[in-house]
């Protein structure tokens, strides 16, 4: 019973307007830890079972884990190899299910109705972080908050908002997931086209700095980086050298993303103004919008950003089975192949963002659906201007307990337009290096003079 008044009272909250928000209450913080998760998910299970109590989650490597290199890092072994699915939903039945459907996943069974099908397994709560994360998170929950509606002050190393009021909030939250601090990794993407053709469209080496997440430091100022990322393309031939990098800054109202790139052909950096909003990423085949890495990218000041409340969804999660998956069964025409998802029941938060007047965009309308216990984008719909879903992105999370992490940055994004799909952010696949900590980056490693020193001639 507390824990349904907790939820009525938080969802009440939610149905404020977007823009600064209250700070939440002493009360409401005593949850934490309590009623709630140290993150701000509803600890208890859901009254029919299906959704499982938060018990901690899966914080050490399971038996059988031996990676490939030093004591991190990939083969991930399957925590939940196991189990076995609770409930299929296909064309015949997905319409009885459609309350825990997002409109994208409904776009695929309408569209292929003989092929399409969604496994449901056992809920695994398997989110865990490192236990500074969740101490940071209470001790600080009072500090931050949201400044001219786009930017946050007052965080460092934390969740800044467990218990948000607004959606601009809760996006916050996704954009400071926890995460390693300093950070290598290879990504591997494919795009299968409407023929079902499969074209690598790019595998790059990726230097990642996330000094937000350094609990060593102290808090970060307003013209510090809390992001910045440097990709370098290694395949296919034609974009060897071309290497991209990006900035992101917390007080997001008083600086704006910066992005930058090296040609080979032109041996030169040059700004990048374009790597925003709804400018088309060209390591993606063309499909990838800047705004859409990660499920959103960049400044919140394009949409209104409502925050529903929570919701039971089907998502995928735990997705040990489709990084284990050679490329070959990986792939169908029209869409991934059913076999090698794995989709749970979870509880959300739901953000429904609206095109502000005026503004220009090809989506007029995004739905993010955010994992309560990692606050990861599990699910992202796009609407074009007739309302139709034009992108839809599924994140592919899993627990990297070597870490602990909990990462949702590996997706699939369907174009219903193109009627093609894109693989992407395959960092497990082997041979790759898996995502490798760093102890830290030289201070000038992310700067256009460096960029240039590392470009090839």
């Amino acid at each position: 019973m507390r824990s349904s008044i907790l939820l009525g009272t938080l969802l009440l909250g939610c149905m404020l307007a977007t823009g600064e928000a209250a700070q939440p209450t002493a009360e409401e913080i005593s949850q934490l830890g309590d009623t709630l998760t140290p993150l701000g998910a509803i600890k208890a299970g859901n009254a029919e079972g299906t959704i499982p109590a938060w018990e901690g989650g899966v914080c050490s490597p399971p038996a059988g884990y031996r990676p490939a290199r030093g004591n991190e890092g990939i083969p991930y072994v399957d925590p939940f190899a196991d189990d076995k699915p609770r409930l299929r939903i296909d064309a015949g039945n997905w319409q009885q299910h459609a309350d825990k459907l997002d409109d994208g996943a409904k776009e695929l069974f309408r569209r292929h109705p003989d092929t399409f099908y969604m496994d449901i397994y056992p809920t695994r709560r398997s989110a865990c972080f490192e236990d500074w994360v969740y101490r940071n998170t209470i001790e600080r929950a009072m500090n931050p908050r949201i400044v001219n509606d786009l930017g946050v002050e007052g965080a460092h190393a934390q969740v800044p908002f467990p218990i948000p009021k607004t959606g601009v909030e809760a996006m916050w939250n996704n954009t400071l997931t926890p995460d390693m601090a300093y950070v290598y990794f290879q990504i591997d993407s494919y795009l299968v086209d409407a023929a079902g053709r499969v074209t690598r469209t790019a595998l790059q080496d990726v230097e990642q700095a996330k000094p937000y997440w350094d609990n060593s430091l102290s808090e970060l100022q307003a013209d510090d980086l809390f992001w910045a990322v440097i990709a370098t393309t290694i395949d296919p031939p034609a974009q060897v050298g071309t290497i991209q990098m990006r900035h992101q800054f917390l007080r997001a109202d008083m600086k704006t993303p910066l992005a930058w790139t090296y040609l080979p052909g032109q041996r030169r950096v040059r700004l990048a103004p374009e790597f925003s909003y709804d400018g088309v990423s060209t390591t993606s085949g063309g499909l990838l919008l800047f705004d859409e890495i990660n499920g959103f990218d960049g400044k919140m000041d394009k949409y209104d950003f409502k925050l529903v409340g929570r919701q039971e969804m089907y998502v995928p999660y735990n997705s040990y089975m489709h990084e284990h998956a050679p490329l070959d069964r990986l792939h169908r025409p029209n869409h991934v192949n059913p076999e090698v998802m794995r989709y749970e029941l979870h509880r959300v938060w739901v953000v429904d963002a609206a095109l502000k007047p005026g503004e220009r965009h090809v989506h007029q309308r995004k739905v993010f659906y955010i994992d309560e216990d990692s606050w990861n984008i599990v699910l992202f719909v796009g609407y074009d201007h007739s309302g139709a879903p034009h992108h839809y992105q599924q994140f592919r999370g899993i627990q990297e307990y070597d870490k602990p992490v909990f990462q949702a940055n590996i997706f699939d994004l369907y174009d219903f337009n193109k009627r093609s799909y894109l693989i992407s952010n395959r960092y497990l696949t082997p041979g790759l290096s898996g995502r490798l900590a760093r102890e830290s980056y030289p201070r000038n490693f992310f700067t256009p003079s460096a960029l240039a020193g590392r470009g090839i001639r």
